[in-house]
C-alpha cells in the first residue's frame, strides 16, 4: 500500500480491502505529468473563484506536497483576501482533499500548533537517520488568532525554521525537524518574516456570473479527487530519479525581481513544472510573477478600504492630514501598516500613486503648510475598487480605531496651496 492508498484508507468511506478494487490509473511515464496537472487545476477551478495564475500555482503546490522531501527549500502559501467570504477556508479544504497526508487546523492556538509540529515524530535522534512521517502538509486556517497573539513568537520561529531542509528548531536541548509544505489562511497579513517565505494567493468573492460548484461536505469526497491522489503519487514515484537530479540545481529562467526568500519558495514549483512538461514550464514562470503582482495590488486595495473608513468615521471631511491618516492606519493591529512608523508618508504615497492619488500642500487659515489628502481625489477610485464595501465594514474599522478624542479635530476650512 503506497502513500496515496494509505491516505485513501483514512479518508474514503470504504474498507481498506476495497482499495484494491479502485480502477488503476494508466501507467505514468517520466515527463507526462501535464494531463495530471491540468486535471488538478480544473478540479480546483470548479470550486474556487480565482485567477488562472493562482490555479497554476495551487496545482503545482499539490504535486509538491507529494515530493517535498526531495528539495532543500520549502514552499509556503499565504492565502488571503481583501474581504471576507472569498473562499480562503474552502481553498484549504480542497487542498486537504488533494495534498499528501494533510493536517488541517482552524483557529488553533499557538501551543496546539507547536505541539503538532514538535512531536515525537519530528524529533531528531543522534543514533538514527531522520525519516519523515505524516502528517506532511500543514494547513492552518484562521491563523491570525495564533500568529498575532502575545505568545506568537515561538510559533513563528518554528515556522520560519521549517523553510529549509537543514533548518532545526531546538527546545529543551532537543532538536526537531519541521521542514515541509505549509499553507496559511486568515483575515490578517502574516508576520513579515513568515510572509517573505510564502507564495501569495489572493482570493476574491465570486461574481454572480461565475459558474462555481458547491463543495458538499456530507458524504464521500468527489470521485475525481480519489483518482487524482493515485495519479499524482504514481507520477512522483515514476519521476523520483529525475526529481533527485534537479533538486540541488537552480531552475533556469527564474522570474526576475524576486527576493532571495521568494526565489527559494518558487524553485521547487519551477522544477516540478519543468518535469511536468508541455506548457507548464512557461505557465509556472508567468504565474509566479503574476501572483506576486496580484498580491501587491490586493494590498493597495486593502489600503483604500482603510482610508475610506478613516474618512467615514469623521463624517467625510474635505481632507485628512497625512500625519493624522497615518496615526489611524498604524493603530490597525492586523494590517501590514501597523508596523509603519508615523513618518511613513512616502510609503503611503507609493501605494496610492498607481491610482493617480497624490498628497497636496494644504493650509488652514494662517497656519503652516502641511501635507494631506483631499476626499475628492479618492472618490473615483473608491467607486471603482470599493463598491458598497466600505460602508458595510466601517464598524469593524471603528472597533480597532482609537476613540475620536485621541485625534485632533479639524474643520473643513482648508485650501490647497498652489505650487
Amino acid at each position: 500500500m503506497n502513500r496515496a492508498q494509505a491516505y485513501l484508507a483514512k479518508t474514503l468511506p470504504v474498507a481498506p480491502s476495497a482499495l484494491d478494487e479502485i480502477e488503476e490509473p494508466p501507467s505514468v511515464e517520466t515527463g507526462s505529468g501535464a494531463p495530471i496537472a491540468d486535471t488538478i487545476s480544473g478540479f480546483l477551478g470548479r470550486y474556487l473563484a480565482c485567477e488562472p495564475h493562482q490555479l497554476t500555482v495551487l496545482a503545482l503546490w499539490v504535486v509538491y506536497t507529494w515530493c517535498f522531501e526531495r528539495f532543500s527549500t520549502a514552499t509556503y502559501l499565504s492565502i488571503r483576501s481583501p474581504e471576507s467570504e472569498s473562499g480562503k477556508s474552502l481553498c484549504l479544504e480542497l487542498l486537504e482533499l488533494l495534498c499528501d497526508s494533510p493536517w488541517l487546523a482552524a483557529g488553533a492556538d499557538p501551543r496546539t500548533i507547536a505541539n503538532q509540529l514538535l512531536s515525537s515524530e519530528t524529533r531528531i535522534k543522534a543514533e538514527e537517520d531522520f525519516v519523515y512521517r505524516p502528517p506532511y502538509t500543514i494547513l492552518l486556517d484562521d491563523c491570525h488568532h495564533a500568529l498575532h497573539g502575545s505568545d506568537r513568537q515561538p510559533l513563528i520561529a518554528i515556522l520560519n525554521s521549517g523553510a529549509h531542509a537543514s533548518g532545526r528548531y531546538t527546545r529543551y536541548r532537543t532538536e526537531y525537524r519541521v521542514f515541509g509544505p505549509k499553507a496559511f489562511a486568515g483575515n490578517a497579513p502574516l508576520p513579515r518574516s513568515l510572509a517573505s517565505r510564502c507564495l501569495p494567493i489572493v482570493l476574491h468573492r465570486r461574481k454572480p456570473t461565475d459558474a462555481i460548484s458547491r463543495l458538499r461536505f456530507a458524504g464521500p469526497p468527489p470521485d475525481d479527487a480519489a483518482g487524482l491522489l493515485e495519479s499524482v503519487a504514481d507520477w512522483v514515484e515514476a519521476n523520483a530519479d529525475a526529481l533527485a537530479q534537479v533538486a540541488d540545481e537552480p531552475p533556469a529562467g527564474i522570474p526576475p525581481g524576486l527576493s532571495p526568500h521568494e526565489q527559494n519558495c518558487a524553485e521547487p514549483l519551477l522544477h516540478i513544472a519543468d518535469l511536468i512538461g508541455g506548457s507548464w514550464p512557461e505557465r509556472a514562470r508567468t504565474a509566479i510573477s503574476a501572483v506576486f503582482s496580484l498580491a501587491e495590488s490586493a494590498l493597495a486595495v486593502q489600503l483604500l478600504f482603510d482610508i475610506r473608513a478613516c474618512f467615514l468615521v469623521r463624517d467625510n471631511p474635505e481632507y485628512l492630514a497625512t500625519r493624522d491618516l497615518l496615526a489611524t492606519l498604524t493603530n490597525l493591529e492586523y494590517r501590514a501598516w501597523s508596523a509603519w512608523p508615523l513618518n511613513s508618508g512616502r510609503r503611503l504615497g507609493a501605494l496610492l500613486h498607481p491610482f493617480g492619488i497624490i498628497s497636496r500642500d494644504l493650509r488652514r487659515g494662517s497656519e503652516k503648510i502641511f501635507k494631506g489628502y483631499l476626499l475628492q481625489d479618492f472618490q473615483d477610485t473608491f467607486e471603482r475598487y470599493l463598491p458598497a464595501l466600505a460602508l458595510r465594514c466601517a464598524t469593524e474599522f471603528l472597533s480597532a480605531t482609537p476613540s475620536e478624542s485621541e485625534f485632533p479635530q479639524f474643520g473643513v476650512a482648508c485650501r490647497v496651496v498652489a505650487d
